[in-house]
């Protein structure tokens, strides 16, 4: 797996690094309000039970959306991200918490994943089993020189 990290400046940037051919988005760990506070909301379980007029905090959840979804999500402004492109949409049974580490690479390449983006506040690490995608975001004139500055910081 290639990997790239460099500064971020906006959702907007986020956006137009994502390979728009892949629909199958996965967000490990979502926190929809990053805040530590209390807020009202329903909840539907999978059985069915409807839960109304629950005051939460620090609910973390994991998602599965298309790029529609990820597109409102963005607009959240959430300062840390965790995204999963996928060429199809994840199994039940794939937690990534418990895949062990020394092949969760492998493991996670065999059930379709292409790029992944973890985003860290104002730095954005990409990830992709395919070298020409970190290649053609190396070569983007939008941030070849913020990427150029932060390899020379690392190797500092």
């Amino acid at each position: 797996m290639t990997e790239l990290t460099f500064e971020i400046n906006s959702n907007e940037e986020i956006w137009g690094l994502l390979d728009k051919k892949l629909n199958s988005i996965f967000i490990h760990k979502f926190l929809p309000n990053e805040i530590i506070e209390w807020w009202q909301t329903d909840l539907k379980t999978q059985s069915g039970i409807e839960l109304k007029n629950l005051n939460v905090r620090q609910m973390e959840m994991d998602v599965q959306t298309d790029l529609n979804g990820l597109k409102e999500i963005l607009e959240l402004n959430s300062n840390q991200l965790r995204i999963y492109q996928f060429d199809k949409p994840i199994s039940d049974t794939l937690e990534i918490q418990r895949l062990p580490e020394n092949n969760r690479d492998l493991i996670l390449k065999q059930n379709g994943l292409k790029h992944f983006f973890f985003i860290d506040f104002e730095f954005i690490t990409i990830g992709s089993f395919e070298p020409e995608f970190i290649n053609g975001i190396e070569l983007n004139p939008k941030f070849e020189e913020r990427i150029a500055e932060r390899k020379q910081k690392l190797s500092e």
